[in-house]
Order: C-alpha cells, then sequence, then structure tokens
C-alpha cells in the first residue's frame, strides 16, 4: 500500500469517525434537553400540586380567620355601643350624687341628708348592676368615690348631731367639735372633687376609644 492510498484510508477513517461523533453529540445533546424537559415538568406537576393543595388548605384557613375577625368586630362594636351608652348614663348620675353632695356642704340641714343617703344607694347600685361593662380601673375609681360621699355623709350627720348637743359647756364643746368635722368634711370634699375630675376623664378617654 503506497503512502497516498494510506492517507486516504486514514482519512476516510477519521471523516466516518467524525461523522459519528456529531451524530452521537447531537443524539446526547438532545437526549439532555429532552430528559431536562421531562425533569422540569415533573418537578413543575409537583410541585403546582402541593401549592394547590396549600392554597386549598391556607385559602379555607385564611376564610375561617376572616370570619372569626369579622365576629369579634360585631361583638366588640356592640360591646362598645353599650359601654358608650352607660358612661354616658353613669356620668350623669356621679354629677347628681356630686350634686347634692355639694348643697350638703353649704348648708348642713338634717332634711337634706336622707335623700343625699338614698341617692349613695343609687349610684352604688347602677356601678355593681353594670360591673360587666365597666372597666377593672374605672370601677376601683367608681367605688372609691362611693366611699368618700359615704364618708362625707357620715360627716355632715355628725356635724347635725354635734350641732344638737345639749349639757353644760356645749356651746365651748360643740364649737371646738364642729370645726374639727368641717375640716375632715372638707377635706373629704377635696378628695371626691378630684376623683370625680379623674373620672371623668377616664371615661372620656374610654368612649373616645
Amino acid at each position: 500500500m503506497t503512502w497516498t492510498e494510506i492517507m486516504k484510508f486514514l482519512g476516510a477513517t477519521l471523516i466516518s469517525m467524525g461523522g459519528a461523533t456529531v451524530v452521537i453529540v447531537g443524539l446526547s445533546k438532545w437526549f439532555g434537553d429532552f430528559l431536562s424537559k421531562r425533569l422540569l415538568d415533573n418537578y413543575n406537576n409537583k410541585h403546582s400540586k402541593e401549592l394547590e393543595g396549600l392554597k386549598g388548605k391556607y385559602g379555607k384557613e385564611l376564610e375561617e380567620t376572616k370570619s372569626a375577625l369579622e365576629k369579634a368586630k360585631s361583638q366588640f362594636l356592640r360591646y362598645s355601643e353599650k359601654q358608650f351608652d352607660l358612661y354616658n348614663d353613669l356620668w350623669r348620675v356621679l354629677l347628681y350624687t356630686k350634686l347634692q353632695a355639694d348643697e350638703l356642704w353649704e348648708n348642713a340641714i338634717p332634711e337634706k341628708i336622707p335623700s343625699f343617703s338614698e341617692q349613695i344607694k343609687l349610684t352604688k347600685n347602677a356601678i355593681n348592676d353594670n360591673l360587666l361593662l365597666i372597666e377593672e380601673e374605672h370601677y376601683e375609681k367608681l367605688i372609691e368615690l362611693i366611699k368618700q360621699f359615704e364618708q362625707f355623709q357620715f360627716g355632715k350627720v355628725r356635724l347635725v348631731d354635734i350641732r344638737r348637743k345639749p349639757g353644760e359647756n356645749a356651746d365651748t364643746i360643740s364649737a371646738f367639735e364642729t370645726r374639727q368635722t368641717i375640716d375632715l368634711n372638707k377635706n373629704t370634699k377635696d378628695k371626691y372633687d378630684k376623683l370625680i375630675m379623674e373620672i371623668g376623664k377616664t371615661f372620656r378617654n374610654q368612649i373616645k376609644g
């Protein structure tokens, strides 16, 4: 075999091998693309189903949560509306009780004491009857106010009794006890005046939300 024939044979072999390589490379690329697409499709299908499942699950939970929130909102609005009305009504009761106390301060006559005593009882009942709608911190202040009104009433009763006291040296003793009792009553009045202003402020803040 001549050198020329050998070169032709090698060239044909290389060409033949090169063509096969091209075919193999082409097939490999096509198979790779095909496999990648199938894997990607499977992945997408799998996660699409999982995503749909999650959407269904959490969508239901979201609707339940929204429903619960709407119910809570409705209940809160009803509560707030009733509390608003109560605080306004209760404030009027407190002011009327204070008015009677102030009248007693100006003129401690026996005839006014029973009506003041009855008003304190009515105010106390109004507070306790609506306990469920009164905030705890407000309730504590209201009860303290009632105590101050009762203390003031007691002081006025004592003042009336002192002024009625007969006997020797009654004028001297009466003057001292009267002054002492008036001072105690003034101290009590200052307390309920301050307390009722604090309650008015907290009521206003509460109904404003």
